[in-house]
């Protein structure tokens, strides 16, 4: 999704990431989802984060863990506490 707002919510995780010292990748292809999320589990990314319409109405993202392939949504500034 090639919408202004979601890219700067993008940009505002990937800024959080960096801050923290996390290496990070924005993928904004025109891919599916899950064609993204396949490219993250062949490079062995052990975290990848989703923005969605609903990110842009409460600040939550989906966090999808590798090993697990387990998802959880969780707000945007809550994200580099988890992966630690």
């Amino acid at each position: 999704m090639n919408k202004p707002e979601m890219s700067k919510k993008t940009l505002q995780i990937k800024a959080i990431l960096t801050k923290a010292g996390i290496s990070s990748r924005i993928d904004d292809s025109s891919s599916t989802v899950g064609k993204r999320y396949a490219r993250t589990d062949e490079c062995g990314i052990p975290y990848a984060f989703t923005v969605d319409y609903t990110t842009l109405e409460d600040d939550t993202i989906t966090m999808r863990e590798l090993d697990s392939m387990k998802q959880i949504r969780l707000p945007i500034t809550d994200a580099v506490g988890v992966m630690n």
